[in-house]
């Protein structure tokens, strides 16, 4: 392991208890390999609509450590960082530096946002809205639905009994659509018609945003993509999240999710509310 790796490593650890990074490599050890899966045709929209609810509803937690890049008109950059998720609301996550120092946290705690760049001295505080999001990510959409993609997760739930929910059979993938308040998601299997490959985001003014699931695995039974790809419809600001080391449905200690002011009376008091200057976005990333 080199020395930046055994760095990154370190920093993992504060926030991943003792013994848990072991079992977290281990977790992404794929298993033994499934059936083939049944032809496209051969799959039934019943079945696969109450798979997808199911995977869903096996998702309460998430720990790794990701490598997550950003590309956008404000510039490109990548950086490591350690994610920790409750589902459906609350959020912490880590940006690491080259040599495993944070350099920046952010944490969401249902409607409330909090950041803390401790080397910047800065320390800001805001709501969690899709409008602070879409300024500090270039990312339109609720926090909701943001927590669900670093889960691995479609953006909208799955509800195999909603009318309005449909399956298509297509020549190479099978549909599915559904539908969540303002918001209504188009989801592609792959030509197996078992994992999702990706979708679509949309809502009454238009497309927001396409996205992409690949490098499946099984952790502890539970079916994961290490791989996700989001791309806003807008601006094209791309964001990919590759996870390296995840655990799945773990105890998340609730204090993880509060991030109280510094004692330092040098620190600067950000209004999360107005959002940062363009090109923020990519003074996380190195």
């Amino acid at each position: 392991m080199t020395a930046p790796a055994r760095a990154l490593a370190g920093a993992a650890l504060r926030l991943l208890p003792s013994g848990l990074l072991l079992a977290v490599a281990c977790a992404v050890t794929p298993e033994a390999p499934e059936q083939p899966a049944p032809p496209l045709a051969a799959v039934r929209p019943e079945v696969l609509l109450e798979r997808l609810a199911a995977e869903e509803a096996a998702v309460t937690t998430l720990r790794g450590l990701a490598t997550v890049r950003y590309e956008g008109a404000a510039g490109s950059g990548s950086a490591s960082q350690v994610v920790v998720l409750a589902l459906p609301d609350r959020a912490r996550l880590e940006v690491l530096s080259p040599v495993g120092t944070a350099v920046l946290l952010l944490v969401i705690r249902g409607e409330d946002l909090v950041l803390h760049a401790p080397v910047r001295r800065e320390y800001g505080v805001g709501r969690a809205t899709r409008e602070t999001l879409s300024r500090l990510i270039r990312i339109p959409v609720p926090p909701g639905l943001l927590l669900r993609f670093l889960a691995g997760l479609p953006p909208l739930p799955v509800r195999p009994g909603d009318p309005r929910t449909q399956v298509v059979h297509e020549e190479r993938a099978i549909r599915v659509e559904s539908v969540d308040g303002p918001f209504w998601q188009r989801l592609w299997t792959g030509p197996d018609g078992t994992s999702l490959a990706g979708g679509e985001l949309w809502e009454a003014g238009g497309l927001l945003l396409r996205f992409q699931f690949s490098e499946w695995k099984r952790l502890d039974g539970t079916a994961f993509p290490s791989l996700v790809a989001l791309e806003s419809a807008g601006e094209g600001t791309r964001v990919t999240i590759r996870y390296e080391t995840v655990r799945l449905n773990g105890p998340v200690e609730a204090d993880l999710f509060e991030l109280p002011r510094p004692a330092d009376p040098g620190t600067r008091i950000l209004d999360l509310s107005r959002g940062p200057a363009v090109g923020e976005p990519t003074r996380w990333t190195s």
